[in-house]
């Protein structure tokens, strides 16, 4: 009887080991997903099968273009067959040892590329990622969890970011990497403006009102674009911007709101670039001059001509940001511009009687 149980244990780690490197070389053997199921369930301890480098099939399988479609196959059996352990779901939180970096399979797939043809493994990535999603395997949570927005910030891999970004919008403004907002990741630790126009592209579409996070600030106050302009130069920052917003290309985009705003140095610079964005209301419903008002940094007794050119209507007109009249605008805030008021009082009279 022992001989018989030796026997049937010797066949079983035999057939184990098969199966397992058939599982190791699916981007040579090419089996339909239902046979590879078949052939899991035959030999469930195959899936947990480790090559010389210690990897699990589903980590080699990440590594090799061809396998990369069978990932959310094996990880689903993984689980079924607690590959990696309990919490691991299937293997994919389980750090590769072939991977200097100590990285899971989530993280891999995001950060992975072919440079010579980058495309399709960007695609079959990408289709992985979405395979994981459909069986509950791949998280939001995880892409704050794992950096997957930081990973995949790449031309090379740009699918995979557009779907991250797409799937986490939020994780565009609220993430951090190194301490810092990503968009200040993606200039600072990087020699070139590659990432930056690709975070700055995708978080376009889906933070449109606040330029892409352009002018999203640090912990120390300083916006994206003063970051970009500091590492990149002038030209290399702009010639970046105009490549995700085109030339006069601004007719949706309030992008000199944000610019007198947070840059109003550069207005000249802008204004040339997107004039069409001279009409375009903000997300508050204002115009450009009562952007510009609100913002401080117009005086009397610096920039008189601001106030002169003014018409009637835009003097009586309410700021729908604030519900005041430009003279209440000016006279509010940390620094009160009484020559302005008194102008603007000047102008129209009658407001003494109503909302003063």
């Amino acid at each position: 009887l022992n001989a018989v149980q030796d026997l049937s244990k010797q066949m079983m780690e035999g057939l184990s080991e098969t199966t397992g490197l058939y599982l190791h070389n699916l981007d040579v053997k090419k089996p339909s997903k239902k046979t590879l199921k078949k052939m899991i369930d035959a030999v469930p301890l195959s899936i947990s099968y480790k090559n010389r480098k210690g990897q699990l099939p589903i980590q080699n399988a990440v590594w090799l273009d061809g396998s990369i479609p069978y990932i959310p196959l094996l990880a689903t059996e993984g689980v079924r067959h607690n590959v990696g352990g309990a919490d691991k779901r299937g293997g994919l939180l389980v750090v590769d040892p072939a991977n200097n970096k100590r990285r899971n399979i989530l993280e891999l797939i995001a950060i992975m590329h072919v440079p010579s043809n980058p495309e399709p493994f960007d695609t079959a990535c990408l289709n992985a990622l979405k395979g994981l999603k459909e069986s509950n395997l791949f998280l939001k949570q995880d892409i704050q969890d794992y950096n997957l927005l930081t990973w995949s910030c790449r031309t090379v891999r740009k699918l995979r970011f557009d779907y991250l970004a797409k799937m986490d919008p939020e994780g565009l403004k609220q993430h951090r990497y190194k301490g810092g907002p990503l968009i200040h990741a993606m200039i600072k630790g990087f020699a070139t403006t590659e990432r930056f126009q690709v975070f700055l592209a995708t978080a376009l579409k889906h933070h449109p009102h606040d330029i892409g996070l352009l002018f999203q600030t640090n912990d120390e106050g300083e916006t994206a674009f003063e970051c970009a302009l500091k590492k990149y130069g002038n030209a290399a920052t702009f010639g970046a911007i105009e490549q995700c917003i085109p030339l006069d290309g601004a007719e949706q985009l309030p992008i000199l709101h944000r610019v007198v705003e947070h840059a109003p140095e550069y207005s000249n610079e802008f204004g040339k670039r997107y004039p069409s964005a001279m009409f375009v209301r903000d997300n508050n419903g204002r115009v450009l001059y009562q952007t510009d008002l609100a913002s401080g940094s117009r005086t009397y007794d610096q920039d008189s001509m601001f106030f002169l050119r003014m018409s009637d209507e835009q003097v009586r007109e309410i700021d729908p940001g604030t519900d005041l009249y430009p003279l209440m605008v000016a006279a509010s805030g940390e620094t009160s511009d009484l020559s302005a008021v008194y102008y603007l009082l000047r102008r129209n009279p009658c407001l003494v009687g109503t909302r003063i």
